[in-house]
């Protein structure tokens, strides 16, 4: 596999500081799996003809990966920055270069000796980059986002790779769960497109997996409410129905709270209305860290930063 990229982000300070970066880079055709997609790096998909920069020069026979991640692991935490894509043969979103906090996520393993020019100021310029950001916070990794199950719908559908949603997709929910779904990219599509919005993991001994990390539950309370698990409008509504008048949707409710809110800023009074009145502003939902609504890293460390002015 080429060790190549696209779609850099190079306004940004590692293509640009202390070093100036220049690539050589070769023109391709849109490939037919990248067709009617957007990524972060491509809002507007990718045009007819697109530019491939090279990382690597002096590319050695036999096996050469490079490491890319496509979406569905630490994409949705506030604060992090998609740099660069790989050139992915299955399908666009894969990352190349990227942070979250205090970690760099570089994607091409080949020797620094092999690097093109720009590939190593490119190198140079992270090490500069991250010590500036050596104070920046990192929220822990406990599961794949939900992503990934969509991912699976696309991944390799105009190249026969079926193995995604035939085999990886079903394995990745609980077993209970599994007979709602039929293995093939229409089924798959089927289901993500009727539980996507209500799956989550990351909070029993039952969502974890030694094969796949993780495993997904689909919630019947937000499900039964249509309430999307990270959606804003959901957790006012929670709020309300919380308040509300005894019934199965207030016990759906306060069953969400309790299932989506961090433990480490639920009001100790349980007063939600209070609660949000103060936090709105605070808060987002990070599935990545165990799909939870808890304290922006990027507030975190805005508030950190006026303590010190």
């Amino acid at each position: 596999m080429d060790h190549l990229g696209h779609g850099l982000a190079l306004d940004h300070p590692i293509f640009n500081s202390p070093h100036a970066t220049s690539f050589d880079h070769v023109q391709k055709a849109r490939p037919k799996q990248y067709e009617g997609l957007k990524s972060p790096l491509h809002p507007k998909g990718v045009p007819e003809t697109y530019r491939l920069v090279l990382f690597e020069k002096d590319k050695p026979d036999g096996w050469n990966p490079t490491i890319v991640s496509h979406e569905g692991y630490f994409t949705d935490i506030p604060g992090f920055e998609n740099l660069a894509e790989g050139n992915s043969s299955k399908m666009l979103g894969s990352l190349s270069l990227a942070r979250q906090g205090r970690y760099f996520y570089w994607g091409y393993s080949a020797d620094p000796a092999r690097l093109t020019a720009g590939a190593r100021m490119t190198l140079l310029n992270v090490i500069h980059y991250m010590h500036w950001n050596r104070n920046s916070l990192t929220v822990p990794f406990v599961c794949r986002t939900r992503k990934i199950l969509w991912v699976y719908t696309r991944l390799g559908r105009d190249t026969g790779y079926k193995r995604g949603v035939e085999e990886h997709f079903p394995n990745s929910l609980l077993p209970d769960l599994r007979k709602t779904y039929t293995p093939s990219f229409e089924g798959a599509s089927t289901w993500v497109d009727k539980y996507l919005p209500y799956v989550f993991s990351g909070k029993e001994p039952r969502h974890r997996n030694a094969r796949y990390k993780n495993l997904y539950e689909v919630d019947s309370d937000a499900m039964a409410l249509g309430t999307p698990n990270d959606s804003r409008k959901s957790l006012e509504r929670w709020i309300r129905l919380a308040r509300g008048a005894a019934g199965e949707d207030r016990g759906r409710a306060r069953r969400c709270l309790e299932r989506y809110v961090h433990p480490d800023i639920r009001p100790e009074d349980g007063d939600w209305e209070k609660w949000y009145a103060r936090q709105r502003g605070r808060i987002a939902f990070i599935e990545s860290s165990g799909f939870w609504w808890q304290e922006s890293p990027v507030v975190l460390e805005r508030e950190a930063a006026a303590k010190v002015r």
